[in-house]
């Protein structure tokens, strides 16, 4: 009976010693997740339950654990140029076969207006709406156009203490 003991009883010594118990600190615990590529879109999730949320950034990086969120969440530093800068506004894919899509990441606020002209400098469309500074992503349709160069006007009217914008981006339409 003690070598019983005994033998339990180092058993159990061995086992507390190498594992441990749950953090007392907040966490994420995360059951199931995963990403997936479709053409340009980058689809993730993720099934779980957060504990906490809160974001970690450097001047290249930003982290935000505990909820996925597209990039629209965070836009870009405040540009207060006339011109669109690199980090406030992406056309994607391009060249594109159908659907361009248009994202804004800008802080400035006011109406904003897209005009498309072929490369003969032909008016084809227009697109306004009125813009936050919080973020937007704009899907546009060039399917029922012919293959070739267009030009995407995107122009910003400015409210309250923001800056104009403006500038022109060339898009190539494939069949």
């Amino acid at each position: 009976m003690r070598k019983e003991r005994l033998f339990l009883s180092i058993i159990a010594i061995f086992l507390s010693l190498t594992s441990y118990s749950q953090s007392v600190t907040p966490a994420i615990l995360n059951t199931t997740g995963g990403t997936n590529f479709f053409t340009f879109y980058r689809f993730e999730w993720s099934f779980g339950e957060a504990l906490v949320i809160n974001t970690m950034s450097t001047p290249n990086l930003i982290v935000t654990n505990g909820v996925l969120q597209p990039g629209t969440h965070n836009p870009a530093t405040i540009n207060n140029n006339n011109a669109w800068g690199k980090d406030e506004i992406k056309i994607l894919p391009n060249p594109t076969r159908s659907v361009l899509e248009i994202d804004f990441y800008s802080k400035q606020q006011g109406k904003v207006t897209m005009n498309l002209f072929d490369e003969t400098g032909r008016f084809m469309a227009r697109r306004q709406f009125d813009y936050f500074g919080i973020g937007r992503i704009e899907l546009w349709d060039l399917g029922r156009y012919a293959s070739g160069a267009y030009f995407l006007d995107i122009s910003l009217e400015p409210t309250g203490t923001s800056v104009g914008k403006k500038s022109t981006f060339k898009v190539l339409k494939i069949k």
